[in-house]
């Protein structure tokens, strides 16, 4: 890897020790930096399991994931399911996220490290309160090969503006600047599908897993 590729991993794992609260940010990001192909489609299913925050509950969320490629360097992804607050099924709401990425830097001279950003929207309609959120995600990949088999390595850099809408009727909410940091791995099974695993390292630390299938 080049001194470039080094010196970028390096600045992104130095913000993990900036605060990073979250509410909205519950789907992560589980896929790479290098765009799908141009009009191709990846679909997946997850699931999440993050920390209660003091509670004794530990909420979850179980959604999917929609790529298309739109151009030879980028593409856009849709994801969308439920996410349960205190996994009792009394606090059930919707998450949809929306977000596209544009590849800066593409494997050169054998070195297979690539280099994305675009933007991203969210949202997460729960009981108790509304959280949109509107930010930027700076992605880096690394494809690994281990006896014969194909591994890439990523971690996504987020960004965002979040506003929290605790009360619907009387319009309380509060907006911030947030940041947060999504290490994972997708290991290519087959030809056709990929296992993805993903720590979620913001307010509410996570972890995700899931399946992606190249149709």
């Amino acid at each position: 890897m080049n001194h470039k590729a080094w010196m970028i991993i390096g600045v992104l794992s130095g913000l993990l020790a900036a605060p990073s609260p979250s509410a909205a940010q519950i789907v992560g990001c589980l896929h790479s930096a290098k765009p799908v192909d141009l009009r191709a489609t990846d679909i997946g299913g997850y699931i999440g399991l993050y920390d209660g925050a003091g509670s004794e509950d530990m909420p979850i969320a179980i959604f999917g994931q929609i790529r298309h490629g739109l151009f030879a360097a980028g593409d856009g992804g849709l994801k969308f399911g439920l996410a349960d607050s205190d996994a009792g099924g009394d606090d059930v709401g919707l998450v949809l996220a929306a977000d596209m990425q544009w590849a800066l830097l593409a494997p050169r001279w054998g070195d297979p490290f690539w280099l994305s950003v675009g933007p991203e929207i969210t949202l997460n309609d729960g009981d108790g309160a509304r959280v949109w959120s509107f930010g930027d995600n700076i992605t880096g990949a690394h494809d690994l090969l281990i006896r014969a088999t194909k591994i890439t390595i990523y971690g996504r850099l987020n960004l965002r503006l979040e506003t929290i809408d605790y009360d619907h009727k009387n319009h309380s909410s509060d907006t911030d600047l947030e940041i947060g940091f999504n290490p994972g791995f997708i290991w290519r099974a087959t030809d056709f599908m990929d296992f993805v695993g993903e720590i979620q390292l913001d307010d509410q630390v996570g972890i995700l897993a899931g399946i992606n299938f190249r149709m």
